[in-house]
C-alpha cells in the first residue's frame, strides 16, 4: 500500500515537472530511456569532445525516464547488477533513436547533450563522458532523495545499498552532438557493451 501511494505521488510529481520544465519524450507515444528538453545552460563551464559549454549556451538537456528506472528497480529485487544490464540494453536501444531525433532542424542551435544522473557507470563505452558535480549540496540532496525512493519500492534496498555503497552518486554526463551522430547515426552501428565485464554498478 505504501509503495503504491508513493508511486502515485511520484507519477504526479513527474507529470508536473515535465510540464513546467518543458521535458518531453523523444518520440510521442513511445517509451524510451531518454527524455529531452532544450534550454540555456546555467551551471559551471565544462568541456566534452573538445566542445566548451559556458553559462548561457544552448544545450540539449537529457532526462532519464524515471518510470522505467523504477520499474527495473522493482523487477530486480536482489541485484543492482541485473538493473545495470537492463539499463545498458535500454540505452543501446534508445541512443540510435536519440541521434535521429537531434539530427533535425529543431536542434540545429544545440551542440552538446548533457544530464545529471545516477546512471553513469559504464557510459564511457557508449561515448559519453562523466564529470563530477561542483555542487555538494545538489549531490547530497539528490542522493538522499533517490536512496529513500529506492528503499520504498524495493524491499531488498538496504542490503543492496550496503553491498554497493557508491551507488546513487550523481554526476554530469555529456556528449557532443557531433560524436553522438558519428556513433549512432553515421556509422549505423551501436557500440558494443558487455555489461558482465563491468565491475561497477550503473545506477
Amino acid at each position: 500500500m505504501k509503495s503504491r501511494l508513493v508511486r502515485s505521488i511520484w507519477r504526479g510529481w513527474e507529470a508536473l515537472f515535465r510540464l513546467f520544465a518543458g521535458v518531453h519524450p523523444m518520440l510521442p507515444g513511445e517509451p524510451h530511456l531518454f527524455l529531452l528538453a532544450t534550454r540555456r545552460y546555467m551551471g559551471k563551464p565544462f568541456a566534452v569532445d573538445g566542445q566548451e559549454i559556458h553559462r548561457g549556451d544552448r544545450v540539449i538537456e537529457l532526462h532519464i525516464n524515471n518510470e522505467m528506472v523504477l520499474d527495473l528497480l522493482q523487477e530486480e529485487q536482489k541485484s543492482l547488477i541485473g538493473t545495470t544490464v537492463k539499463l545498458l540494453r535500454e540505452a543501446q536501444r534508445s541512443l540510435p533513436i536519440l541521434a535521429r531525433v537531434v539530427d533535425s532542424p529543431a536542434f540545429q542551435n544545440e551542440h552538446v547533450l548533457y544530464g545529471v544522473t545516477f546512471i553513469h557507470r559504464g557510459v564511457s563505452k557508449l561515448g559519453f563522458e562523466t564529470i563530477p558535480l561542483h555542487s555538494s549540496l545538489l549531490e547530497r540532496t539528490t542522493t538522499w532523495h533517490l536512496r529513500n525512493i529506492f528503499k520504498i519500492v524495493n524491499p531488498q534496498a538496504e542490503k543492496m545499498l550496503a553491498s554497493h555503497p557508491d551507488a546513487f552518486v550523481p554526476k554530469l554526463v555529456a556528449i557532443s552532438k557531433e560524436r553522438l551522430l558519428q556513433l549512432y547515426l553515421e556509422s549505423q552501428q551501436t557500440p558494443s557493451v558487455d555489461p558482465a565485464a563491468s565491475d561497477h554498478v550503473l545506477v
